[in-house]
């Protein structure tokens, strides 16, 4: 028996003691700790289905029934599943509300000057005062400030503008404040060691192929049978997706710096639309969990967006750049995505 093998027997126990607690979520953190170190065995998905919703539990119970078809508790539990999925019907997720929009006048100093003079104005012509401004302001008063964008929107962020009437006498300056972009340079890594474990598969040469661009649709993956897996090459910053004997994408990618991501054969945990990485700050989009590291979880995802809606590392793919995911680019990531299934197998090596 593995080492791997003993780590997720243990897993194993400690998922069935918190389920019989009643605490669930620490009873799914052991069962994809489990399904990570030993996905091959039939009991971690089986757990995984208990703890799920509806049609995750199916998506989890299919990977069980891949690994031993004749499972009876495979059998019963996926007539649970589609029970609850015909009781209770998924709906989609909500849309995440964008945060507040901070006072309009935050957002344009000339905005506020003119509305200081409006007010200057309205109290001169109350005393009976008569203003040599105001013939400027009856042309200039209906400048238009826009409001800033949603922070982690895919979009350039836009600056407030304002564009008065010209005149002999007055000229507002819009004050521009720069956006701040952080500067990302990657550490030197380490030459590559060959793991004694890994298991290299043939590729064949690869051929340069263009780039896709963010509007452009997406292509079609080829027809082709036989089980999926995913091989990346920490040694060539390269992922290789493969249905059978056949290469259906080849990608660019990045993996962690100095070394961070863990080699050894996995599989694909979960899939979420959008992550949150609260340590960091950045939005994940088309997640891919495949193994735990400590009390965090790395996966395959597309260039994160930062709080001002910027894209992190955009530039520095095929360099080992991230904290120990595998980042691609975010068409390629869509892609691999909407390809993969729970449970598909995932090779890192050198």
């Amino acid at each position: 028996m593995t080492p791997n093998q003993d780590a997720a027997k243990q897993a194993i126990r400690n998922a069935r003691q918190a389920l019989r607690r009643g605490d669930k979520e620490t009873a799914r953190h052991w069962a994809e700790r489990a399904a990570s170190l030993a996905p091959g065995m039939e009991e971690p998905w089986l757990l995984l289905a208990a703890v799920a919703s509806p049609g995750a539990s199916i998506s989890y119970l299919k990977k069980a029934f891949r690994i031993n078809p004749n499972s009876r508790r495979a059998r019963d539990g996926m007539r649970w599943a589609r029970q609850r999925l015909r009781d209770h019907p998924e709906q989609p997720p909500p849309a995440a509300s964008p945060p507040k929009k901070p006072p309009r006048w935050r957002l344009s100093f000339p905005a506020l000057l003119v509305t200081v003079v409006v007010v200057s104005l309205i109290w001169a012509g109350l005393s009976g005062v008569a203003s040599p401004t105001l013939a400027f302001l009856r042309g200039s008063v209906g400048a238009t400030v826009q409001p800033s964008p949603v922070p982690w929107a895919e979009v350039e962020i836009l600056k407030p503008t304002y564009t008065p009437s010209p005149t002999p006498t007055f000229t507002p300056t819009p004050t521009v404040t720069p956006t701040l972009t952080p500067t990302i340079t990657p550490s030197p890594t380490n030459t590559p060691v060959p793991t004694a474990t890994s298991t290299r598969t043939p590729k064949p040469t690869k051929t340069p192929t263009a780039v896709p661009q963010e509007n452009a649709a997406p292509p079609a993956a080829p027809a082709s049978s036989g089980a999926k897996r995913i091989i990346i090459d920490i040694s060539e910053q390269h992922l290789y997706a493969y249905q059978g004997n056949t290469l259906v994408y080849s990608f660019v990618a990045s993996t962690g710096m100095n070394n961070a991501t863990m080699v050894g054969n996995f599989s694909v945990l979960n899939k979420i639309p959008n992550a949150y990485g609260s340590t960091w700050d950045i939005w994940m989009p088309n997640w891919l969990g495949i193994y735990w590291a400590g009390s965090l979880q790395n996966g395959i995802h597309a260039l994160p967006i930062m709080s001002n809606g910027a894209r992190l590392w955009a530039g520095y793919l095929g360099t080992p750049i991230s904290y120990g995911c595998i980042v691609l680019g975010v068409v390629e990531s869509q892609l691999l995505y909407d390809w993969s299934d729970v449970g598909t197998p995932v090779e890192i090596r050198w």
